[in-house]
């Protein structure tokens, strides 16, 4: 594969990324907790960052706002925070990165330019993505944490379980870091092959039948 399409590839998979992150961020089922005493008083519960969802025997649905970001639990408000920070870097990375890509006709005239950008933006990406998987641990850890020490009768129906969320952010924290990583391998081997060049060019050659240090080319 070419340095090119490697290229390319990180760039395809930063952005699909971006745009997991952003599908996390507004998903609904950070947290999910699934109550069944029978099936009339069934009832599922879902919080997101932005609001809550209940699920009822009928599969009816009722979602509602959050109103107060001061009523709200610590992970819920880091979480949201942090992950539209990670949204707006990743966002800056793909305008920056879009520039520096080979393939766009940008500054086409300066190479040494496009290759700064692209791993200025694959920097960026790889920070979005380190903070995405960062916060969603966190808020994972939470859960489980809450989860071991509900052992009593009335916290057993609050008990939270991880919701498609946290899988979902997982999944665009990796695909960032590793597409800025491959955005960045394009500079480190223009770097390589033009130091091979210069060194090549540099060398001195000794005509046959001479002794080394007399006589060169």
């Amino acid at each position: 594969m070419t340095s090119s399409a490697v290229q390319l590839f990180g760039y395809a998979l930063a952005l699909i990324g971006l745009v997991g992150s952003m599908i996390a961020t507004t998903m609904v089922e950070w947290k999910r907790h699934s109550y069944t005493e029978s099936t009339v008083t069934s009832k599922e519960t879902y919080l997101g960052l932005w609001m809550s969802c209940t699920v009822d025997a009928t599969r009816h649905t009722m979602c509602v706002n959050y109103k107060s970001l001061f009523h709200l639990p610590a992970e819920i408000l880091t979480t949201r925070v942090v992950m539209i920070l990670s949204v707006l870097l990743s966002a800056v990375g793909v305008l920056v990165a879009t520039l520096g890509m080979r393939c766009t006709r940008c500054l086409e005239e300066d190479e040494n330019q496009k290759d700064r950008l692209a791993i200025v933006g694959g920097f960026l990406f790889i920070i979005a993505g380190v903070l995405a998987i960062s916060v969603t641990s966190w808020f994972a850890n939470a859960i489980i944490r809450s989860f071991e020490f509900s052992d009593s009768p009335t916290s057993l129906h609050n008990r939270f379980e991880f919701g498609n969320a946290v899988l979902v952010s997982w999944g665009a924290g990796i695909c960032s870091v590793v597409g800025g990583f491959l955005l960045g391998c394009r500079y480190l081997w223009s770097c390589s092959q033009g130091s091979r060049s210069v060194s090549s060019f540099t060398q001195p050659k000794v005509i046959p039948g001479t002794r080394p240090g007399t006589h060169y080319v």
